[in-house]
């Protein structure tokens, strides 16, 4: 066992004996990208040692940042829009990938399908783009039936996706070449 004085952060060993005694612990095994960091504590009578893993590039703060980003992509659309902040902006040129999210103007959206963002907006670009909106009380809307009319704001099913009439009396078939202007499809 050894023996010592704890004085301004510093640990130093007596030789008489004498001071408080000194608590070893084994230092960690680093994963990659962290080393470890000695420091030592004075507590409970006694001078402990105490390892921190510490990252080789960044704080604390931005792996975790970065833990939360990795998580926020296996949100559901109704959670993400609870923390929009951990969603990347949305970038001309970005690849993206079915399902990633993208912020614009403060507003979430989802990629339809996998592309290279090709123009300014996301808005200007809805069959790559959805706003997400939160759930509707939980409910699925009912599937689309052919010839039946739909009033603006009413929300469909079809092809496993839901989507929204942009007008009223609306008969067109959602999800078609020519139905853009009719439809607007809805991450929910």
């Amino acid at each position: 066992m050894f023996y010592g004085q704890f004085v301004s952060g510093a640990v130093y060993l007596t030789t008489d004996g004498t001071g408080l005694p000194i608590r070893e612990a084994a230092e960690p095994t680093p994963g990659a990208g962290y080393h470890t960091s000695l420091a030592y504590e004075q507590r409970d009578g006694a001078i402990w040692q105490v390892w921190t893993l510490v990252p080789d590039a960044g704080t604390a703060q931005d792996a975790a940042l970065m833990l939360a980003q990795i998580q926020a992509a296996k949100l559901s659309d109704t959670d993400a829009l609870r923390v929009p902040a951990l969603f990347p902006r949305y970038e001309r040129g970005h690849v993206y990938a079915q399902g990633d999210r993208a912020l614009w103007q403060g507003a979430l959206y989802k990629a339809i399908s996998g592309h290279t963002a090709t123009v300014d907006d996301p808005t200007a670009d809805p069959q790559h783009w959805a706003k997400v909106v939160p759930a509707a009380s939980g409910e699925t809307p009912a599937e689309w039936v052919s010839g039946k009319s739909y009033a603006k704001g009413e929300r469909v099913t079809k092809y496993g996706q839901v989507y929204e009439s942009l007008m009223d009396a609306n008969t067109l078939e959602p999800g078609v070449v020519g139905s853009d202007s009719a439809w607007s499809l809805v991450a929910a």
